[in-house]
């Protein structure tokens, strides 16, 4: 039966589950083929839930530039907040950043009245990897990594944006580097309505059976009709209804959380923060999440440490909101990824192709960097399902995952909890973890140069990410322990200089009371 349809080219997909990840992934495939039926078949009439959605730099490349989603309309009809950084409020003791995009080193940035982003600077042959080198020492050794990006994500009410004359919202004018906060809601809305007007069908219709045979979809059905495609994606999130009939395995990940609780609060404009905030708690961690209107809250813990019940109780305690329990949701997860995430004419995306937690937002951009990869390798590969795109496209997934588990993991292996829980966490992920060895080896040395060696280009989080994370978390690199070394006064002074200038500069970004007002006059909070 396989080679029966092993080698065909793709005239139709259908995708199964109409959340974010497959409205997203339709989206892409229509955007990167021609010629090709798409559709996406769901319970519309299900409610989406209002929650937050937190997001990585990745998530606006992929709307606004594979999709062509202008920012304008974007803010416009989604209910959005902005993230900068996730900020470990409290993480066993600990306060840092987790910052997104790359503001360090200041050294490589331009005096100029603009960011100016330092990921696109070249580092190369040039005299100023020593200034580079200078900074991260001194920053090092003086614990010192003040950032605009962190400033801003601890100021309340602020945004990243600042007022340009031709287009009030353009993120490359402020911090280009932010992400974004979404209303589940708004934004799953919106993502249909992009759908209606690009050809893409939506089906409202709950799928009841599905039939494989030998490895392959044979038979998708609903209620009002079965659905037949060339190209099956599975984005029924947890369920995985078509990759469950095909029996692909998982790879678990050891990560010591599979529960959470979450609740949501009204929210006035003047209390948006710009960040992910990250506490810790007798058993996991907790979340805030500020979108328009709505702050959404949550607890990550382990069922084998707290009961759902204390768990529950715990949260409601941390938090000064009124919240409902009755309103309090509860989900149970697992984490780990498909062993075989394309198999024979079905790909799973989403949820369905794996999860970690949701510590460091990588779900929804997982989703949006798997799509694009998805509709790339089709287009440049005929549009042909045969096993070596398959074995590509698997490839690469898996390796996507495993960064995002390595990185993932540092958060509970170096953490220094003194509850069963925190000691219990520090056994995840046994294995070396190249980018802890370096850092201890070597430091912030060859940022590229390593990073390209060892990874497989796969990553969402940059190089130099990992290290700010593991000096967050108290993580000693012998290199600089052991280096008797005078930076550059001149480096030096730059620093303190760029430190200073911080909260004068984040005084120069819109509120997010401007920030609305200028889309929406009148907006009242």
């Amino acid at each position: 039966m396989a080679n029966d349809y092993d080698g065909t080219q793709i005239g139709s997909i259908g995708v199964v589950g109409g959340g974010d990840a497959g409205l997203m992934t339709a989206l892409a495939l229509e955007k990167g083929l021609d010629g090709v039926d798409i559709f996406v078949v769901d319970d519309f009439d299900e409610t989406v839930p209002e929650v937050g959605k937190s997001t990585l730099q990745f998530l606006q490349t992929f709307l606004h530039d594979r999709l062509e989603i202008t920012p304008t309309r974007l803010v416009e009809e989604v209910k959005l907040g902005f993230k900068t950084t996730v900020y470990l409020k409290d993480w066993c003791g600990q306060e840092f950043h987790s910052p997104l995009g790359k503001p360090l080193p200041t050294v490589r940035q331009e005096e100029a009245g603009n960011w100016v982003d330092p990921t696109v600077q070249d580092e190369g042959l040039s005299a100023e990897n020593e200034p580079v080198f200078d900074e991260f020492y001194y920053r090092y050794q003086e614990d010192e990594y003040t950032t605009v990006y962190n400033e801003l994500a601890e100021t309340v009410g602020k945004s990243p944006m600042v007022i340009d004359q031709q287009d009030v919202f353009n993120i490359q004018k402020g911090l280009p580097d932010a992400s974004y906060h979404f209303n589940s809601n708004s934004f799953n809305r919106f993502l249909r309505t992009i759908c209606g007007e690009r050809g893409v069908e939506l089906i409202n219709d709950r799928i009841d059976e599905v039939t494989a045979t030998d490895g392959w979809i044979e038979r998708v059905a609903g209620s009002d009709g079965s659905y037949d495609a060339d190209l099956y994606i599975d984005a029924s999130g947890f369920r995985r209804m078509l990759m469950d009939e095909l029996e692909v395995p998982m790879r678990e990940f050891d990560l010591p959380v599979d529960s959470a609780v979450v609740a949501t609060t009204d929210l006035p404009l003047s209390d948006i923060e710009s960040a992910t905030i990250v506490t810790s708690g007798e058993a996991g961690w907790f979340w805030q999440i500020d979108t328009v209107d709505v702050r959404d809250l949550g607890y990550v813990y382990s069922s084998d440490h707290v009961s759902d019940d204390d768990a529950v109780a715990e949260f409601l305690e941390t938090r000064p909101e009124e919240i409902d329990p009755d309103e309090i949701r509860r989900y149970r997860f697992e984490s780990g990824v498909l062993e075989s995430p394309w198999k024979g004419n079905c790909l799973a995306v989403g949820n369905a192709v794996g999860f970690v937690e949701p510590l460091q937002s990588t779900a929804l951009t997982t989703s949006a960097r798997l799509a694009d990869r998805l509709a790339t390798f089709l287009g440049m590969h005929g549009r042909v399902n045969h096993q070596g795109l398959r074995e590509l496209f698997n490839e690469t997934t898996l390796a996507t995952w495993e960064e995002i588990y390595d990185f993932v993991s540092l958060y509970y292996k170096y953490n220094s909890g003194m509850t069963a829980f925190w000691e219990d966490a520090r056994e995840v992920n046994p294995g070396p973890i190249q980018q802890v060895d370096t850092y201890r080896a070597s430091g912030f040395c060859a940022p590229q140069t390593r990073a390209t060696l060892t990874r497989t280009g796969t990553d969402l989080n940059n190089y130099y990410l990992y290290y700010l994370v593991l000096k967050g978390l108290g993580v000693e690199s012998v290199f600089y322990e052991n280096l008797e070394y005078d930076p550059d006064p001149a480096v030096v002074e730059q620093v303190e200089e760029y430190t200073d200038s911080v909260h004068d500069r984040v005084d120069e970004f819109l509120s997010y009371e401007e920030f609305y007002q200028a889309f929406h006059p009148g907006f009242d909070d």
